[in-house]
């Protein structure tokens, strides 16, 4: 799929210049001639991350580019970029530190460390206790045999997407963590054999010597259970798109261990919202490896169904059949199944062993190829396009993701962005990269002052739309909210920063950037205060949170 160019390091040049406010860059004085304006440009590349492995399933390494063919629909592809990524390489220089001024913010992150990094997400919302106890306890057994040297990140999936733990080496902060999950299931959470034994329980009361009114109860526990799954279903996908905004600015692959019970996802009518998800994940390198937390799935009629004759009294289809948890399964399975694939990851169905799962996840994407081409198809019409890779020797399997949909632009949030920017800028998702961004908060000093906001993004980062006289013009939003310890709104605003720009004022505009200064006016005591920027032409979002205390004998009035 197409993707960007990578966001251009501009922090030096910020951390040297004053922070602009939310208005056109006057035009230069003089005749002479100005050089166009650079604009954004998608770069039109497609990259694949395969991993290659023997018989035995161990890495192999050193392989070159013309041990690989690619083919896109069928049509064989020219390689324009290939490279080898493995762990044991050496580490690359590390950076200099972004040495901040005092005050200042950003949401721009690095990594010098070779291979692919780790992610785990736990996930409350779509499994069952019983699951989430025994998954918990494998993925701490886990951690306690994790190798060192290995970087892994922890979030969990409940009511929202939440960070447990950043990316780090030390595995005693992880299971510290970890320790702290709860495995209490989400309310929303339900599933067939739940609605069967309800079903069975109505059956039993009596409820059938009126028929219409037992007839009428199972058709609101049916519609419950499907709201339930719908609101989960939204709810996942959402918290896959935060992940992705999240990692959106560190390269190379990351493999996404989703430790989950799954969710039955209606793909015949549902089929877009997984597609784009799915093309937002691949074009951020996020390759999904599912387990299954429920083992060997076993679909048995038990105490908690009363029998296996609630449906029909006669019956001419297994019980695992009418109550619905055979489709249920397969749907779920296949759920992961094509996330998976789609993604270049690998699903994990059908076994209790999940620590050995999660360390298989692991160690199957930590080394990879890097292969880059440019599509001959220069069509971006939405449409899914199979990717295939061959290696020249037969003995090799590749895992790979099995093809991508030809968006314009994958990372884009453009058609939902009132509610892609409300839960960006909820208090306890993680922060979003997909725009680099810069601040500075400047405590109130004295009585009767406000807190002071400065926000500052790189013009080359934003998409415009062309007018008459060759204006160009942005659609920005500069959102802050200010969250209380007890996680409560306490102040907030929004602007935006629109206007039509002539060709002079655009490019001062691209040399100096575009930046914000406002005042939110805060009583004494400690606040996270998140901060975010959304182009709403492109959908991208980037935000930051900032630690913020304020005194009492500086607070404003």
């Amino acid at each position: 799929m197409p993707c960007r160019k990578p966001t251009r390091v501009f922090l030096m040049v910020l951390l040297g210049t004053a922070v602009l406010y939310a208005q056109v860059p006057p035009a230069p004085t003089g005749s002479s001639p100005q050089p166009a304006p650079t604009f954004k440009a998608n770069s039109r590349l497609v990259l694949v991350d395969v991993v290659v492995s023997n018989g035995n399933r161990e890495p192999v390494h050193d392989l070159k580019q013309q041990d690989f063919t690619v083919l896109e629909d069928g049509k064989p592809q020219t390689l324009v970029s290939f490279d080898e990524e493995r762990p044991d390489a050496k580490t690359t220089a590390v950076p200099a530190p972004l040495n901040l001024p005092k005050d200042v913010y950003t949401n721009y992150a690095v990594r010098t460390e070779p291979g692919a990094l780790t992610v785990l997400l736990f996930d409350l919302l779509n499994s069952d206790r019983e699951h989430l106890v025994y998954a918990k306890n494998e993925m701490l057994h886990f951690l306690k045999e994790l190798p060192p040297g290995k970087r892994v990140a922890l979030f969990t999936l409940g009511s929202q997407l939440r960070m447990a733990q950043g990316f780090t080496e030390d595995s005693d902060q992880l299971i510290a963590a970890a320790q702290q999950i709860s495995t209490k299931p989400n309310p929303a959470y339900s599933n067939n054999k739940e609605l069967s034994g309800t079903i069975g329980e109505l059956k039993e009361s009596g409820l059938l010597k009126a028929p219409r009114a037992y007839r009428s109860l199972v058709q609101f526990l049916d519609d419950d259970y499907q709201g339930k799954l719908e609101s989960r279903s939204q709810d996942t996908l959402d918290a896959l798109t935060q992940l992705a905004r999240a990692l959106a600015v560190l390269p190379g692959r990351k493999n996404l261990i989703w430790v989950s019970g799954g969710f039955p996802f209606d793909t015949a009518r549902n089929a877009p919202q997984l597609q784009k998800v799915a093309a937002l994940l691949a074009a951020t390198r996020i390759a999904v490896y599912p387990v299954d937390v429920r083992g060997v799935v076993m679909m048995t009629a038990d105490g908690s169904t009363r029998d296996s004759e609630i449906y029909a009294p006669n019956q001419t289809q297994s019980y695992e059949t009418l109550s619905g948890q055979n489709g249920e399964n397969i749907s779920i399975v296949e759920t992961l199944k094509n996330m998976a694939e789609l993604t270049g990851g690998r699903a994990y169905v059908n076994r209790n062993d999940l620590d050995s799962e999660i360390a298989n996840a692991m160690q199957t994407g930590a080394s990879y190829y890097s292969l880059a081409y440019r599509p001959a198809n220069q069509n971006w019409d939405g449409k899914f396009r199979k990717i295939t890779v061959k290696a020249a020797r037969p003995d090799l399997k590749l895992l790979h993701r099995t093809g991508y949909y030809a968006l314009l632009d994958p990372l884009s949030s453009k058609e939902y962005p009132d509610r892609m920017i409300s839960l960006a800028m909820q208090p306890n998702v993680p922060v979003s990269t997909q725009l680099i961004m810069k601040a500075r908060v400047t405590p109130p000093q004295g009585p009767g002052q406000a807190t002071a906001i400065e926000m500052f993004i790189d013009a080359h980062d934003l998409t415009f739309t062309e007018g008459t006289e060759k204006q160009k013009t942005p659609l920005v939003q500069f959102v802050a909210v200010a969250y209380d310890g007890s996680g409560k709104q306490s102040n907030s605003f929004s602007m935006g920063f629109h206007p039509a720009l002539a060709p002079a004022q655009m490019e001062a505009l691209l040399r100096s950037g575009v930046g914000l200064h406002r005042e939110l006016l805060l009583k004494p005591g400690s606040y996270q205060l998140r901060l975010g920027v959304m182009d709403r032409l492109s959908g991208r979002i980037g935000t930051l949170d900032v630690p913020l205390t304020i005194e009492a004998k500086a607070a404003a009035k």
